[in-house]
């Protein structure tokens, strides 16, 4: 975290961590609120119109996932303003980050397939489109799907966690700090209790799993191919038919009812995708 702390050292800032994040959820939501506008006005289907919030269709993902370019937007130009530092001060050295996120990818590959191609045979799973068809939503969406991670790790990994290790050297406030931000990203209050807060735990989770792996590298290439790794496989692969479907090949049917985890498996599949990042990183 060394390298990754200096830029910061001169400026670090409580104040503004709180400007940073106070303009990031505003910005966002003023400018989502302004997509949803135009969007709106382009059909007056209400389906449509749903199909923005819902992600029912390969259009209304690819929607969701480019707006959040959005925070990579508003995020270096208060990076600019308040720390006169830009986008390689977030990722870290590009040679490196490059290096690591084909090393990780390539050993979290394996595991992600070992998980999810035997659900793809279970008979409630529906397959969506023909491959034909799935192949050109494939290579539309992977990069609306990279701006999406990109910019979730810029903010809570890139920035957040570099500054606040900036302005204390304690582990449990620059790893806890954004990991418990991150999880609380995914609230969803039309969920059932325990799914809600089961949801909320795995995504921090998976914050402090990026983190450790940013600590750990120096850049931001791990935690890129950890979220971008996992995403492809809930976004595109196998998604749950209640949000952001639209694009996968396959869905699974949740027949209204909430996602209720296993948690023991959930832990145990974090650990593991921990370990395996861990050790690509040490060949």
């Amino acid at each position: 975290m060394t390298t990754r702390i200096a830029p910061y050292a001169a400026s670090a800032n409580w104040t503004y961590v709180v400007i940073v994040l106070a303009t990031l959820w505003f910005g966002f939501q003023i400018i989502f609120g302004m997509a949803f506008q135009i969007w709106s006005s382009l059909s007056p289907d209400p389906t449509v119109v749903d199909a923005f919030f819902y992600g029912h269709t390969p259009t209304a993902v690819g929607w969701n996932l480019a707006i959040f370019g959005v925070y990579s937007a508003i995020l270096l130009t208060l990076m600019r303003a308040l720390h006169s530092v830009g986008l390689s001060t977030l990722l870290g050295a590009a040679g490196p980050a490059l290096r690591e996120f084909i090393r990780v990818s390539i050993y979290l590959l394996p595991i992600y397939a070992f998980l999810t191609v035997p659900s793809l045979f279970l008979p409630e799973v529906e397959q969506q489109f023909s491959i034909a068809e799935w192949l050109p939503v494939l290579f539309a969406i992977l990069p609306l799907l990279f701006i999406q991670i990109s910019a979730e790790e810029f903010v809570f990994r890139g920035y957040l966690q570099s500054h606040l290790a900036a302005l204390t050297r304690n582990p449990i406030i620059w790893i806890g700090l954004p990991s418990i931000l991150f999880g609380l990203i995914h609230y969803d209050p039309l969920s059932p209790a325990y799914s809600r807060w089961a949801y909320i735990f795995w995504a921090a989770g998976l914050g402090v799993v990026c983190a450790d792996l940013t600590a750990r590298s120096g850049t931001l290439g791990p935690a890129l191919a950890v979220h971008f790794i996992n995403n492809i496989g809930a976004i595109l692969i196998l998604a749950a038919d209640d949000w952001l479907y639209g694009a996968a090949l396959f869905v699974w049917p949740t027949y209204g009812e909430a996602w209720v985890p296993w948690v023991p498996f959930e832990a145990l599949f974090l650990f593991t995708i921990w370990m395996a990042a861990r050790l690509a990183l040490r060949r």
